[in-house]
């Protein structure tokens, strides 16, 4: 398996020193990818996009995931959609998650695909389906895989079952997310994985009921028994925050330690995870 941490983007475009202090955290850490929002990124300039890349390249950690594909405010499902914007700007995002060099891209935008008042939830669903039937094949040219991703904030599409229900209407690049964080919070457990293994594209993990990186302390017995039962050997993306009062450097490498050491763990005692460091100190952050 290889081993994520999501990265917010927005410390691109605007002063933001937390969250260019956990981007250089990660890098130094010694994870394998980056995940991050795409349509951030289209906000910025091409020179800061190429100094942005240059960094990864740099830390030799690529950005192998996405989210985010239209902007939070874009509707999906109700009143006021556009099919034509919509797949205009999807366009653009996914050509450039594939420039990033990104292989799966998850769908999330819990409100933008709500079930709006006064509309059921069979003429929303079908709109939905639209949109994904949309993103398969603009995917598909891009050599992408699209991840439904189940959310506890909205109120459509909450399970990973459902999820992967859905998947299988819109096509073979077509898959779900399994959020542990997510699925915690609706009382759901990770054997639903086990429903549809074959539409298991990726995985989100943080701390269920803080959405905290994860810890040496934690317990996530059930959930690594699942992912392995299912033969899952995918990415996983810690998809969290640091705790309030902790060092940025020690949280993003502890979680890798446990993320890492549950479903990779070290073959001898002489085997460890990477050093801090092991992509690259930290030199030329981006700009």
């Amino acid at each position: 398996m290889r081993f994520g941490y999501f990265v917010d983007a927005q410390f691109l475009l605007e002063d933001d020193p937390r969250g260019r202090e956990i981007f250089e955290g990660v890098l130094a850490a010694g994870y394998d990818y980056i995940e991050t929002q795409l349509t951030k990124l289209l906000g910025l300039s091409p020179a800061a996009y190429e100094a942005f890349k240059g960094r990864l390249a740099q830390a030799g950690v690529p950005c192998r995931a996405g989210m985010m594909i239209f902007p939070y405010s874009m509707p999906l499902v109700g009143d006021g959609r556009d099919m034509r914007v919509i797949e205009e700007h999807a366009k653009r995002t996914l050509a450039l998650a594939a420039d990033l060099g990104c292989e799966v891209v998850v769908f999330g935008h819990g409100g933008a695909r709500a079930v709006p008042a006064g509309m059921g939830y069979e003429e929303a669903r079908g709109r939905l389906i639209d949109v994904l039937r949309v993103l398969a094949g603009l995917a598909r040219e891009n050599h992408l895989r699209i991840a439904i991703e189940p959310l506890c904030d909205t109120n459509m599409i909450v399970s990973f079952p459902e999820a992967a229900a859905l998947a299988q209407e819109c096509g073979g690049n077509v898959g779900a997310v399994f959020d542990l964080y997510h699925a915690a919070a609706l009382g759901q457990t990770p054997e639903d994985i086990l429903a549809a293994p074959e539409r298991l594209f990726h995985l989100h993990i943080a701390c269920p009921g803080t959405r905290e990186t994860p810890r040496e302390s934690d317990d996530y017995g059930a959930f690594i028994q699942a992912v392995k039962r299912c033969g899952y050997e995918g990415m996983i993306s810690v998809e969290a925050g640091v705790p309030v009062g902790a060092g940025i450097a020690g949280a993003v490498d502890e979680a890798l330690r446990v993320v890492r050491g549950a479903f990779d763990p070290p073959q001898s005692p002489e085997a460890t995870a990477p050093p801090r460091g092991s992509r690259g100190i930290v030199t030329s952050p981006v700009s």
